[in-house]
């Protein structure tokens, strides 16, 4: 679970604007892991999630991710952006994901490049990915 007191200390130590409107989370391999599973069980709070090659969840999709409906229902993140490369070690895990997110009706971006696990591959992905946020 997310520790209350993450929000409070960034909205004190920057200048950010309250509301999930207004927040994104994205991270890349464990962090990309980390951000889909604080961002799609907290809809409330983060408007958009993304994950770069993530550790994506993969096991037991329907009894752990599928009591996010009533929250979807009522806040669906704007965008849940996911992206992954060919030669990665981490596709077929992220495929796993997306076909699950399929299957549930749940919107989503899927992208898969070229490349592995590897800045350069994530450096894409960033740039891909910003202009698409906060709109």
């Amino acid at each position: 679970e997310m520790r209350q007191e993450i929000m409070p200390y960034i909205q004190h130590h920057y200048r950010t604007l309250e509301g999930r409107d207004h927040r994104a989370i994205a991270g890349l391999s464990m962090g990309g892991g980390h951000a889909l599973e604080i961002g799609l069980k907290h809809p409330e709070l983060f408007g958009w999630v993304a994950g770069f090659s993530s550790a994506a969840p993969f096991e037991e999709l329907d009894r752990t991710w599928g009591p996010l409906g009533p929250k979807w229902e009522a806040a669906p993140p704007k965008l849940l952006w996911m992206a992954c490369g060919k030669e990665d070690f981490l596709l077929e895990r992220n495929q796993v994901f997306v076909n699950w997110l399929e299957a549930s009706g749940i919107e989503h971006q899927w992208h898969v490049s070229d490349g592995g696990h590897e800045w350069r591959v994530w450096r894409r992905y960033l740039t891909s990915l910003l202009p698409s946020l906060f709109q």
